[in-house]
């Protein structure tokens, strides 16, 4: 993308994989990003982000054990851009995953995360899987709390497979992202008051005990983008609005990592989501306040119960252009990638850890930002 936590109850928390820090393990502590909560505006921000954070409960149930379950999530609107074209394909595909209609507010006042969501669970018939759940999720575009509200997701719903996507340029191929950075990038978020924070550094990292580099993602990376590759050449003649898809869209890459065009959002979304997964029953610190305020949360503390240490998890970024326009094409790209991975795994074959030797030459891993 661009490339482009009030404590509830300590049943509802122990339910949803947080805990108060009173029943915190001693001694697994994971420090991570801090936003600059310094103004009174960022602090009120913040507050009305852990807030809701802190009290939210999952939506997606656990369905039919026999069925492969997909958690699918793109995001609304954030900066400049209104319309979000992953926020309308996952829309697209789970219909009542409704886009959030919503506009920013006056400058300097809260922007509340809640109507910045929309989650909703449909089972979807496939070529090779047949029926599959999907849990959908169109987030809001905030540090830390989109990555929050996934990882309460997944400990409900169990799935068998987890597609994050977000937007990039206007119009290029999709990047099948095979890693992520600990970093996250200096800029405002969607609420435009929330930065990441850190007074020596020209960057935050995301999991502190982290290394600072690369975290690789999990897929069945070459046969994915070559059903990808292959649904968009199947509609790229199709025209709306006075564009063809394929001039929008014309083809599907695998990109390396750590890569400086893969640094905002979508990259905190994709490491944090990674770590918790990869590390069962560890908590990660995230939504750190730069200045703790008595009396208040000032961090929020998240961990997965279960393990999905094994469970593929990609993130993809998508031409911004198909935010208005051509969204059964683009879902059906969607559908095809989550098609062909529960393909693979159906048929056993171990899915593999990004390697920057699959990237594609012009989006070869290594640069920071």
């Amino acid at each position: 993308m661009r490339l482009v936590a009030l404590a509830l109850t300590a049943l509802v928390l122990s339910a949803a994989g947080c805990a108060a820090h009173d029943d915190d393990p001693v001694g697994d502590d994971e420090n991570a990003v801090k936003v600059d909560t310094s103004s009174p505006e960022a602090r009120a921000q913040y507050d009305a982000d852990v807030d809701f954070v802190n009290h939210y409960v999952p939506r997606c149930a656990k369905t039919d054990g026999a069925r492969p379950r997909v958690l699918l999530t793109g995001f609304g609107r954030f900066m400049s851009i209104a319309n979000n074209a992953t926020g309308r394909l996952v829309s697209t595909i789970v219909p009542d995953a409704k886009y959030p209609e919503t506009d920013p507010p006056i400058a300097g006042a809260v922007d509340p995360p809640e109507p910045q969501l929309s989650v909703a669970t449909a089972t979807i018939d496939l070529p090779m899987s047949g029926k599959v759940d999907v849990c959908a999720m169109i987030l809001p575009v905030y540090w830390d709390v989109a990555a929050i509200l996934i990882a309460k997701e997944i400990d409900q719903f169990k799935p068998t497979f987890v597609m994050m996507n977000g937007v990039a340029g206007s119009r290029q191929e999709i990047w099948i992202e095979m890693g992520a950075i600990n970093r996250a990038q200096k800029d405002g978020d969607g609420s435009n008051m929330l930065v990441p924070y850190d007074p020596k550094k020209p960057y935050a990292k995301i999991i502190d005990s982290d290394p600072d580099g690369g975290r690789p993602n999990l897929l069945h990376w070459q046969s994915v983008a070559a059903a990808a590759q292959a649904t968009i050449e199947k509609h790229a003649n199709e025209e709306e609005q006075g564009a063809k898809f394929g001039d929008i869209l014309p083809g599907a890459k695998l990109g390396g990592f750590p890569r400086s065009s893969n640094t905002y959002l979508c990259n905190n979304v994709t490491y944090a989501t990674g770590w918790l997964m990869s590390n069962p029953r560890k908590y990660a610190t995230l939504l750190r306040a730069s200045k703790k305020v008595a009396g208040r949360p000032n961090d929020v503390r998240i961990r997965l119960d279960g393990d999905y240490s094994k469970v593929p998890r990609v993130f993809v970024h998508w031409p911004s252009e198909l935010d208005v326009r051509l969204h059964a094409a683009g879902a059906d790209v969607m559908k095809t990638i989550i098609d062909a991975e529960l393909a693979a795994l159906s048929r056993g074959e171990p899915a593999s850890l990004g390697d920057n030797d699959l990237a594609d030459p012009d989006l070869k891993g290594g640069d920071t930002f």
